[in-house]
């Protein structure tokens, strides 16, 4: 999630990274044609887990992003888009996930190098609409059991890593997301006692391509440089 860097994504978005950390770049060192950009990310492998302390994992089968960015002189300073997620579950049970608004946020990365960025957590920061966060509500037999929260936060610890997919051509990018210290509070149950926790963690990868029009039919090359 997701979708270049707004995967990032999926990061700490990326679930949350899925939404936590990256949503949108800022001075992004992403290079593109000049001009409306339209990028696309999606989960690669196993997805992205978001495992909330001793309650479990949160994994969903399908999480994708769009987003619509304007490169000037070929650099994209600034990506916002919003997550989609699909065959989740939490906990072991099926859950439904509501992004409710939520976004990312990701400035400049620590490290910047031909092909490869990393990002601190320092970085990343979700964002919300006021008075609202990420839910992600299990089931049983179709009615819900507890609900967790993700609220408008910065990671504390991790990083997520954006690479050139070598041989890609048009040329792809990858995000690689490691986040902890992410903060979330559950409803009860499973999901916690409606105290704030602050040992979540995020991690899993993306892929994210580019396009130069919005049905995703004329996919040019997106690097990072």
């Amino acid at each position: 999630m997701f979708c270049k860097h707004r995967v990032l994504g999926l990061a700490l978005t990326a679930i949350f990274a899925f939404s936590v950390l990256a949503q949108s770049a800022s001075a992004s060192p992403l290079t593109v044609a000049s001009g409306e950009v339209h990028i696309t990310g999606a989960q690669e492998g196993s997805g992205m887990v978001f495992t909330a302390g001793e309650s479990g994992e949160v994994k969903c089968t399908t999480s994708t992003s769009d987003s619509t960015a304007t490169a000037v002189s070929g650099q994209i300073n600034e990506i916002t888009g919003s997550p989609t997620f699909s065959g989740c579950t939490a906990f072991g049970s099926p859950a439904d996930v509501k992004v409710n608004g939520c976004t990312g946020t990701s400035t400049t990365g620590t490290s910047i190098a031909a092909g490869v960025v990393t990002w601190g957590p320092e970085q990343g920061h979700q964002l919300c609409p006021t008075g609202k966060s990420i839910e992600i509500t299990p089931t049983f037999v179709g009615a819900s059991v507890c609900t967790l929260f993700i609220g408008p936060q910065t990671a504390t610890g991790g990083h997520v890593v954006g690479r050139n997919v070598a041989g890609s051509s048009p040329m792809d990018i990858t995000m690689e997301s490691a986040a902890s210290g992410i903060h979330y509070t559950g409803s009860g149950g499973i999901c916690g006692n409606g105290e704030t926790h602050t040992n979540a963690t995020l991690s899993g990868n993306a892929t994210a391509r580019c396009y130069s029009n919005v049905a995703h039919t004329i996919q040019i090359d997106c690097t990072f440089s």
